[in-house]
């Protein structure tokens, strides 16, 4: 009994091993082709790079248009990551804590977001986008990631529920207001899980492809994500596949950073606001 209990177990991890191979070889491969010549890859493309040629990377950066589409990025995941937790944070706070009319109704709003599929309200999202002259700009795509709720919220409130009251009760007896409760005691005693949604956000709006490919039409506006597409479009046409490969390593440096940095926070965020909620 014990000999298949250590069988399954081994056979699991082998599982998990295997699985995190598959995920990152690519990424490997990738890395190791992007120091390449052209001919040098066309050769042999599991070989090692000869010389390791980081020229292919100021040429990707400087040549192709990732670095204004890689600072596009930074500026649209940034301020929209903090908007969108700000914005997910205020509301489940209020819903949370506050009891008045309606506020069923919101949390059912927020969570209900998850069975409309994104694509149904695209035509009539995409004309709102035009009315209000938000379209094909960086301030449009900052609203549609900043309204969004539904993961954010529910995470929140469950952290927000579980945090007691008392702990307001005691600042309004010593004259604080709501807004000073909010940013000085409530928000704090949450970084766990404003840590866990920030980062959850920031990896998806970095990554985000559908949102930025519909509303952006100039090419100086575009992301990284929108950018990279057009790059592979290129290859058709004249292929330069290690300043490709080049450009999509680069593209991955700033997630892989933040995610190395804040994994810890994201694991122990998610888990206490599904414990809480």
């Amino acid at each position: 009994m014990q000999f298949k209990s250590k069988l399954g177990t081994a056979l699991i991890q082998l599982g998990f091993m295997v699985y995190a191979v598959s995920i990152i070889y690519p990424f490997v491969w990738m890395f190791l082709n992007s120091f390449k010549t052209g001919p040098e890859f066309y050769q042999n493309i599991w070989s090692l790079p000869e010389q390791w040629r980081w020229s292919n990377y100021s040429k990707a950066w400087n040549e192709t248009g990732l670095g204004s589409y890689f600072l596009n990025s930074v500026y649209v995941t940034g301020v929209g990551s903090a908007l969108a937790v700000l914005s997910a944070a205020t509301s489940s706070y209020v819903v949370a804590k506050y009891k008045f009319p309606g506020s069923n109704i919101i949390f059912f709003f927020a969570v209900s977001t998850f069975l409309i599929p994104s694509v149904g309200s695209l035509a009539a999202l995409y004309k709102l986008m035009i009315d209000l002259s938000l379209f094909n700009s960086h301030i449009g795509l900052l609203v549609l990631y900043s309204a969004g709720l539904s993961m954010n919220f529910i995470i929140l409130y469950g952290f927000f529920k579980g945090v007691s009251w008392e702990y307001a009760e005691a600042a309004y007896m010593d004259g604080a207001n709501d807004w000073q409760i909010f940013f000085r005691i409530m928000l704090p005693m949450a970084k766990p899980g404003i840590a866990a949604v920030g980062l959850v956000t920031m990896i998806g709006i970095w990554n985000d492809y559908f949102l930025p490919y519909i509303f952006l039409q100039d090419k100086k506006l575009f992301t990284i994500s929108v950018g990279l597409y057009d790059l592979v479009l290129k290859q058709q046409y004249a292929a330069d596949w290690t300043t490709l490969f080049a450009a999509l390593t680069l593209s991955t440096i700033p997630i892989l950073i933040v995610y190395f940095f804040l994994q810890d926070r994201l694991i122990s965020g998610l888990t206490t606001g599904g414990l809480k909620g």
